[in-house]
């Protein structure tokens, strides 16, 4: 499977279309996936939050739009528009500083 730009930047702006309506300000969709491995879009509106959680046994997350700050342990990353970055090995959140959008790439299973 393929996805462009441009279907990309419409599946941003469907998602933030969801997450506006949502009583939680984010909202999650699968983009890709091939076997274990699998793209995840999410969006947040600025000041949502994905509360604590585990790292799946891999992952690591580009931001398309807006910026993010992930926390774990005392530390902490802001990640802006097209940043990658490795997700730590602890329990972590994932707090919007702004409306953002960012794939997810993880193994799971």
């Amino acid at each position: 499977m393929h996805v462009t730009s441009a279907e990309l930047d419409q599946l941003v702006a469907k998602e933030f279309e969801k997450a506006t309506a949502s009583n939680n300000g984010r909202s999650a969709v699968a983009v890709l996936n091939d076997g274990r491995l699998r793209h995840t879009l999410i969006t947040l509106l600025a000041g949502s939050t994905l509360n604590d959680h585990e790292k799946p046994e891999a992952a690591t997350l580009q931001v398309l739009r807006g910026s993010i700050v992930v926390n774990w342990l005392g530390d902490s990353r802001a990640i802006a528009h097209g940043g990658l970055f490795v997700l730590p090995d602890a329990i972590h959140n994932v707090v919007a500083t702004e409306d953002c959008a960012f794939l997810l790439t993880s193994l799971v299973g």
